[in-house]
């Protein structure tokens, strides 16, 4: 007699699953997690593994929700707590991913993961006693973990009997028995504390190591980046923006402000976030993303974008680019939706700091009109020290100093091209040293420029509260202070691959000096072909 087979159990479901999330294979470990959850719905793993996937595949609502699930089923589960926690997190839900790292930890007082990233999601909340206090927490659970102090030390001075920078001297010292990136964190945390302490030639080489054991570790094509900022000018020329001029969305929401990491666009973002009318996005790579999608159409859609044939691109794609863009921004961040009393809007503009927008700029301005640029500057040598000293996770060319000069020397001539070929009031340039040295006065070109009223608040941009999740979290939370322009530099020896690299002009410029006086000679290298060949 043949008897049929018995469904399998939510147990295998599971184990399929995870069978499947360890190959990558998402889809289909989602699938077999969901099975698991039909089967077995008062199983809380089940809804975790879910809840896992879900924000594996970048789907962090439902994640959510999953996680709320596994919670209901099992409120003592740490990982669910933390998983929460991150989800949220990502949402850039700070408040509420907060609660679900203090729940992880009082539930397990040793879980240093969790004090970690409340400290971070506290720090960006400008709640700098309870961020410290977290690290503290984090560093004590698990002190062989180098991640750990540098988070710390990026928002806070040690002092030399300090006991995490006691215990980070001792792991310092020890570097060669962790791992090459542990070594490199551990480099970099040291460092940073001994600057604050003004031991800067020590700082200096514990820098050097750092950067040099974390490049070892990552992807970078340098030819092919810089090839394709030489190439954007050769097709976003004058002739193709003038062409599809107000093609694209109408909205003028839309405040990008651009440049190098460490130049001072997390400032301006602060001073525009303080006007009652702004909504500070912070950082958002939707505008990529929106792009990717538009790219990425089959052959004979009509919404198609082909980069290299724009002349041919249709006024409906690049207004649906725009959309698209503005849409996901409303998705991903619905306090930027927020009425006031009355059932108005709360915000007329919203601010888009992601610094690399920079390469995007002319397909922005296809595809965004109305949209405003602000490109933040500051002077080469200065920027690129401050990005040599904290590791960027999007920052791959960071690491070695050759590799970072030619970067910003690169950046600075496509700057250089945007700025020829946009129309007038479309971007202007504010220079980080001139705005510490004449601060009213730039804040008042910075309203003017994106068509915004004057609003004292925006002086004391100190006293916002709103999230700063950028490696600048800490200063902007105080008052201006001029002593930021100024950067030690080391000896010249050291520094001469950068100073090789970025070309006298550039390498020349000091907090001083205007763009006119010192740094077009150099970056019109580069530019000056783009242009005959368009």
């Amino acid at each position: 007699m043949k008897h049929d087979l018995q469904p399998a159990a939510a147990s295998d479901w599971r184990a399929a699953g995870d069978a499947c999330a360890a190959r990558g294979e998402l889809e289909a470990a989602l699938e077999h997690f969901e099975t698991a959850r039909s089967l077995d719905p008062a199983d809380a793993i089940n809804h975790a593994r879910l809840a896992a996937t879900l924000a594996a595949l970048n789907r962090l609502p439902e994640a959510v929700i999953r996680y709320h699930a596994a919670i209901a089923c099992d409120p003592h589960d740490t990982d669910s707590h933390h998983g929460l926690g991150w989800t949220l997190e990502r949402l850039n839900r700070l408040e509420q991913a907060v609660g679900a790292y203090r729940e992880a930890v009082r539930l397990n007082p040793k879980a240093d993961g969790s004090y970690n990233n409340l400290g971070n999601c506290l720090q960006a909340l400008g709640r700098f006693d309870e961020a410290h206090e977290a690290y503290r927490r984090a560093i004590e659970s698990a002190p062989q973990t180098p991640m750990y102090y540098r988070n710390f030390v990026q928002s806070r001075r040690l002092t030399a009997d300090d006991p995490v920078f006691v215990a980070m001297e001792q792991l310092a010292g020890n570097a060669a028995t962790l791992s090459p990136e542990n070594q490199a964190e551990i480099h970099f945390a040291y460092g940073q504390a001994l600057s604050d302490m003004g031991r800067n030639d020590a700082s200096f080489e514990h820098f050097l190591k750092g950067n040099a054991l974390y490049r070892a570790g990552v992807r970078y094509d340098e030819a092919e980046t810089l090839g394709l900022f030489a190439h954007l000018p050769e097709v976003l020329t004058a002739d193709v923006l003038a062409a599809k001029r107000e093609q694209g969305d109408a909205s003028a929401a839309p405040i990008f402000i651009v440049g190098m990491p460490r130049s001072g666009s997390t400032l301006i973002e602060q001073i525009l976030a303080s006007h009652p009318q702004v909504f500070g996005a912070g950082e958002r790579t939707e505008f990529g993303e929106a792009l990717v999608n538009c790219i990425g159409r089959p052959l004979d859609d009509p919404l198609r974008i082909d980069i290299e044939a724009l002349q041919g691109v249709g006024a409906t794609s690049l207004r649906t680019l725009g959309t698209d863009y503005l849409h996901r921004m409303r998705t991903a961040l619905p306090d930027m939706r927020r009425e006031t009393p009355t059932g108005m809007p709360r915000y007329s503009r919203f601010t888009d700091k992601y610094p690399f927008n920079f390469i995007n700029v002319g397909l922005i301005h296809l595809a965004l009109p109305n949209a405003r640029f602000i490109h933040s500057s500051r002077s080469a040598v200065p920027t690129c020290l401050s990005i040599f000293s904290r590791i960027f996770h999007d920052v791959p060319f960071g690491y070695d100093l050759g590799e970072l000069g030619r970067y910003y020397r690169a950046y600075d001539a496509l700057m250089a091209h945007w700025h020829r070929v946009l129309p007038e009031g479309v971007m202007i340039e504010i220079r980080y040293e001139e705005l510490v040295e004449n601060f009213e006065p730039n804040v008042r070109r910075l309203l003017a420029h994106c068509g915004l009223d004057w609003d004292e608040r925006c002086l004391a941009f100190h006293q916002t509260s709103r999230p700063v999740s950028t490696a600048s979290s800490a200063q902007v939370r105080r008052p201006l202070y001029k002593t930021s322009v100024q950067r030690w530099q080391p000896q010249q020896d050291l520094l001469q691959p950068l100073i090789n690299a970025l070309g006298s002009e550039l390498a020349a410029v000091d907090g001083n000096a205007t763009r006119e006086e010192a740094s077009r000679a150099d970056h019109t290298a580069l530019a000056s072909r783009a242009e005959r060949k368009s």
